[in-house]
């Protein structure tokens, strides 16, 4: 796991974490608007960099994400969001902050996937999911862009939208990655076995869970509502899986400070 920041370390501390076969560059666009307020903390996650690791099942993840907030010398933060697969990786460090007595002033979940499915439906994910992060393992930058952009799987994501994925596909693709088995296992059991974290009455009013109105994503927002009907719910019209951060990082940093701005008063 390697890290990158963004601002000045004396104000309140963001962590950003992207979402699944992406890396924490693509955070960035809506990072940089945050760094004149925040401290951007920004993680590539194990095994979706040349670095040689594997991506870790979800407490090996979330024990890097605290262990590094601790050797900095960071005892809170103002905002945890996550995108994606990210999203869940956010809530399950959301919970383990608490744990630690670590103040989150906003968890903020975009998109996040938070089904718990059989094994017979993650064994069908797993294939797809090899299929898709095989698409990096080449140094032809533009077969890889094209490749992903015509993968079933995003056209099952992004429906009728793939080209507001175009610059995040351009940044996923511009560099050759290669995704371990071990990591594309633990990519489906963090994305579809996910056990939501209790969290009292007063802690649910700090989190945010976001989705598009038309992703596949959305259906476990029941799910949600049922564990935390205390917690902040928003709907966006007119955007695929995670594609207003794509498409309007600007706006999308108002956005996070707004939801800052709004639980701090809990």
């Amino acid at each position: 796991m390697t890290f990158e920041t963004l601002g000045e370390k004396r104000n309140p501390a963001v962590m950003l974490i992207h979402g699944m076969i992406s890396s924490g560059s693509d955070c960035e666009p809506f990072g940089r608007y945050l760094s004149d307020a925040y401290y951007v903390i920004i993680p590539t996650l194990d095994g979706h960099d040349n670095d040689g690791t594997d991506l870790l099942p979800l407490d090996g993840e979330v024990d890097k994400l605290v262990g590094y907030l601790r050797e900095n010398g960071i005892d809170s933060l103002a905002m945890v969001q996550g995108s994606s697969m990210g999203a869940e990786i956010a809530l399950a460090l959301a919970k383990r902050l608490e744990e630690e007595q670590i103040p989150v002033t906003c968890g903020f979940f975009d998109g996040g996937p938070f089904f718990h499915f059989n094994p017979v439906f993650r064994a069908f994910m797993h294939r797809k999911f090899t299929s898709l992060c095989g698409i990096f393992d080449t140094d032809d930058h533009e077969a890889a862009y094209n490749g992903l952009m015509n993968h079933p799987f995003l056209r099952f994501v992004a429906k009728d939208k793939a080209a507001q994925y175009e610059p995040l596909i351009r940044s996923m693709t511009r560099r050759r990655r290669h995704f371990s088995r071990q990591t594309v296992k633990n990519l489906v059991d963090i994305c579809y076995k996910c056990d939501l974290p209790s969290f009292s009455p007063e802690a649910q009013k700090h989190l945010f869970f976001f989705f598009s109105d038309e992703e596949p994503a959305r259906k476990s927002l029941k799910r949600l509502k049922k564990a935390y009907p205390e917690a902040a719910f928003r709907d966006i019209h007119g955007y695929a899986h995670c594609g207003y951060q794509t498409a309007h990082p600007e706006e999308y940093s108002l956005l996070l400070r707004q939801s800052i701005e709004e639980r701090s008063r809990f």
